[in-house]
């Protein structure tokens, strides 16, 4: 009888130690999230699983073109994903289709094709990005929400790094 309380006991013990270390990674370094909309088509697309980590932005590492997830400012539980294309301290102005960063043309990267809009089919006036604060824009920026409409991201609503895409198993990658 003894030896099967021992045996149920480290049993439970290996498994309350499991899901301690789960939550610690689930909560500090990376977690999942469910993609909704097509503001990040073709990169991501509807209800597509990706792994966010959340160590990048813990240490304060988040750069041009990264995609991050973050909250709504008045929703903590609702998430948006978008691509980081302004920084603190830059000014950014969409003139003629072409996005400028300090009155110089971004030169874009990845699978879309200059001018990142029709041209002259969007324009926002120059905007000064605060320190910790960023400007972010879908992939689909024709149907996207982002800061031309809700405005700059503050750095504590940014959840995490999108790095790795792992459902379907068919697009398993990481997310550039």
């Amino acid at each position: 009888m003894a030896t099967y309380t021992r045996y149920f006991k480290s049993i439970f013990l290996h498994l309350l130690g499991a899901i301690v270390i789960l939550f610690i990674v689930m909560h500090f370094v990376a977690s999942t999230i469910k993609i909704e909309g097509s503001s990040m088509h073709p990169i991501l697309r509807e209800n597509e699983r990706i792994i966010v980590l959340k160590m990048a932005i813990a240490k304060n590492h988040i750069r041009r073109f990264d995609i991050v997830v973050f909250s709504i400012r008045d929703n903590n539980s609702q998430k948006r994903i978008k691509r980081i294309i302004g920084l603190p301290s830059e000014q950014i102005e969409i003139r003629d289709g072409s996005i400028y960063i300090n009155n110089r043309i971004l030169k874009q990267t990845g699978n879309t094709s200059t001018p990142i809009f029709r041209a002259g089919s969007i324009s926002i006036a120059p905007i000064r990005i605060p320190a910790k604060h960023y400007f972010v824009i879908g992939e689909n920026v024709l149907l996207s929400k982002d800061s031309r409409d809700f405005g700059l991201v503050p750095r504590q609503l940014i959840i995490g790094k999108a790095i790795l895409r792992y459902w379907p198993f068919s697009r398993f990658g990481k997310i550039s």
